[in-house]
């Protein structure tokens, strides 16, 4: 068991590093080197480094030192502490993936091409770091802030409505309204793929299945596909005959397993399937998982 929860844990910082060696590319070898800018507080420094050069990583860390303390009060004392991690690590590869590769850049002299790799990678990054309970801190500790009170918005809308005031921001200091427009780019790429990699990730189905033979077709799904299995009271809204409805949330692993199981027992049965995009419990997502 303690073997295990090693294992997680030394999971969970690699995706973290991974996550954050993403963000430091994407920053550097595209945002910057395109002149460009991204959102949140990395983005406000973007901007600063085309007017004068300054380290961006080491000006996030210290920027970002008394929302790791707001965070130690306002989130469990894990989340701040990873945070601190996440933030050390993301703003150390900025400054290291400059001092690398600075005199290589830039890879490309196309700024569309730029805004769009920096957005991709910027928002699986950050995706990968919240994900794991962790943070780049700046906006996304705002963001968490703000989802506590509006849990409707998701962490990509929040962090666009927080990246326009970036985007103003560009316009005012550089004149650039070309550059501008792209750094909205980066902006809203970033988001996309920061909301598929935080909220898509989940590898589960809905099913519904209504079928003449309940009994025999939850027995032949949980001996087959050891998958479990809930039976609902249902009435035919036209027979008024009492039916049971099975339902089950299983692994996409496991789908065409139980789709098996539903066409031999009862090729006549009805089947709905949807995407599951969190499933909590047992054999699944923790309750206390800290995400957006």
């Amino acid at each position: 068991m303690k073997i295990k929860k090693i294992l997680l844990y030394v999971r969970q910082y690699f995706l973290i590093i991974l996550g954050a060696a993403c963000y430091g590319v994407g920053t550097i070898c595209f945002i910057q080197a395109a002149k460009i800018a991204t959102g949140g507080i990395v983005g406000v420094f973007n901007i600063i480094n085309i007017i004068r050069p300054v380290p961006v990583g080491l000006c996030v860390f210290i920027v970002n030192v008394p929302l790791i303390i707001i965070s130690f009060f306002k989130f469990r004392p894990r989340f701040a502490i990873n945070s601190l991690i996440g933030i050390a690590v993301s703003s150390a590869l900025i400054d290291l993936v400059a001092l690398l590769l600075g005199s290589h850049l830039p890879f490309t002299d196309d700024r569309l091409l730029s805004a769009l790799a920096g957005g991709v990678l910027n928002g699986v990054g950050v995706g990968l770091i919240m994900r794991n309970g962790s943070s780049t801190g700046g906006t996304d500790i705002i963001t968490k802030l703000i989802h506590r009170k509006l849990k409707h918005l998701k962490g990509g809308v929040i962090n666009t409505i927080l990246g326009f005031a970036v985007c103003v921001f560009y316009l005012i200091v550089t004149r650039d309204v070309e550059g501008m427009l792209y750094t909205a780019i980066v902006i809203v790429v970033n988001s996309f793929f920061f909301d598929m990699v935080l909220y898509g990730g989940s590898d589960s189905k809905t099913v519904y299945i209504i079928t003449d033979d309940t009994e025999k077709m939850v027995s032949e799904i949980l001996e087959r596909t050891h998958a479990g299995a809930t039976v609902l009271e249902g009435v035919g809204a036209y027979t008024g005959a009492d039916r049971g409805v099975i339902l089950c949330v299983i692994r996409n692993s496991v789908f065409p397993a139980l789709k098996s199981v539903v066409k031999q027992v009862d090729p006549h049965a009805f089947m709905i399937v949807t995407k599951s995009s969190e499933v909590f419990g047992k054999g699944y997502e923790n309750f206390n998982t800290e995400r957006l």
